[in-house]
């Protein structure tokens, strides 16, 4: 009786501790028991190696699935997690396994009951490094064989017929668009060419106009305060347009109004001001003949009858110094008083009938060049309109 009561008692308690260890497990998020890491089998030894692989889809793997090199039982995996939003599979592999550090990885089935496991493999161009101890595999070198489920949904739709009809179809409908089309496809074919090699050579400037695109957005988003203040002040800008829109309206009119009357006004007024405008081209032009000469003229209008040099000379002390020399000769009255007449000239060739050197008679004017002047010939001063 003694030992039956003892028995009970024993029973008892593991029933307890069963329990007590279920309520943990359920407040820590326990998901079964086939999600408890277990320490046995390969990997489980001291030393052995963590290497994590970023698989894009974990499919039916379960924490301590087998991890397979050359279908040799090396490993477990010991956590399936999502880090940075890529699932990772945490792997214990035995430490005499031997990788390169660019192995690949996928998830196969061991069995057709649809147990699965991860195989470790080098890949066609192994890297000389090896495969070290936290080492991660990228999802670029992780794939998955095919599953017996994506094996008979691909032959049941073959069995269904599933597309394969369709081919037919398509065969027809591109055989139709080809026949008789020939000339124009390869018309197409070739401009389609020819806009490729010109779009590859505009590549630089499309890139600087995306560049420029991007600096234009940065620059609105740094104005963000402004275009939302102009946002807020815009509606009532045009509460109040719509408010005056009769007076804008009014002052468009008046201002056609204004348009038309000054149209008329000046088509009246065109002949007149098209004279005064061909008779002010008159001085301009001996404006524009003078030109070379102002300089000089400045000079001696502030300063009349004395030329702003001579001044020092002239004024000296309470007195001027005044002289005057008086050239009386035809040559000299033809230059002062007849240049740019119609009869310049006439007194110069009459002292010339007389007798008188040329030489010894005083310059011409109209072909005597001002110093300003570069070019030769003339005559410099003619006679004007």
């Amino acid at each position: 009786m003694t030992s039956f009561v003892n028995r009970a008692r024993k029973v008892g308690q593991r029933g307890l501790a069963l329990g007590a260890a279920a309520v943990v497990l359920t407040s820590c998020g326990w998901q079964g028991i086939a999600n408890v890491p277990l320490n046995i089998g390969p990997g489980s030894v001291k030393g052995s190696k963590t290497i994590y692989v970023q698989i894009p889809d974990t499919l039916a793997l379960n924490v301590n699935s087998r991890v397979r090199v050359a279908d040799v039982f090396v490993g477990t995996v010991r956590k399936i997690e999502l880090k940075d939003w890529v699932p990772t599979l945490t792997l214990i592999v035995d430490p005499q396994v031997k990788l390169p550090a660019n192995a690949t990885a996928k998830i196969g089935q061991t069995s057709i009951l649809g147990s699965q496991h991860v195989e470790l493999a080098a890949p066609a161009n192994p890297a000389s490094q090896p495969l070290r101890d936290g080492a991660t595999i990228p999802l670029d070198r992780t794939t998955a064989f095919p599953t017996v489920e994506r094996t008979l949904a691909s032959v049941a739709s073959v069995l269904r017929g599933g597309g394969i009809p369709n081919l037919e179809v398509i065969q027809n409908e591109v055989n139709n668009l080809l026949t008789g089309n020939a000339d124009q496809i390869r018309a197409f074919l070739s401009k389609l060419n020819v806009f490729t090699a010109e779009l590859n050579k505009q590549r630089d400037d499309i890139a600087r106009a995306i560049d420029s695109t991007n600096s234009l957005f940065s620059y609105v988003a740094s104005r963000n305060d402004t275009l939302d203040r102009l946002l807020v002040d815009l509606p009532p800008l045009a509460s109040y347009l719509a408010g005056a829109r009769d007076r804008v309206a009014d002052a468009v009119i008046a201002l056609g109004r204004f348009n038309k009357v000054t149209g008329e006004t000046l088509a009246a007024a065109s002949p007149d001001l098209l004279t005064n405008l061909e008779i002010l081209q008159r001085p301009l032009v001996q404006l524009g003949k003078g030109a070379p000469y102002f300089l000089d003229a400045l000079r001696l209008i502030v300063t009349n009858p004395y030329p702003l040099d001579n001044i020092p000379k002239v004024i000296r002390g309470d007195y001027i110094n005044l002289s005057l020399n008086v050239d009386a000769t035809l040559s000299a009255l033809d230059n002062g008083l007849l240049t740019g007449t119609g009869v310049s000239g006439m007194l110069r060739a009459l002292e010339q009938s007389w007798g008188r050197d040329p030489s010894t008679m005083i310059p011409d004017v109209r072909f005597t060049p001002h110093p300003n002047m570069t070019d030769g010939g003339g005559p410099f001063v003619e006679r004007g309109e």
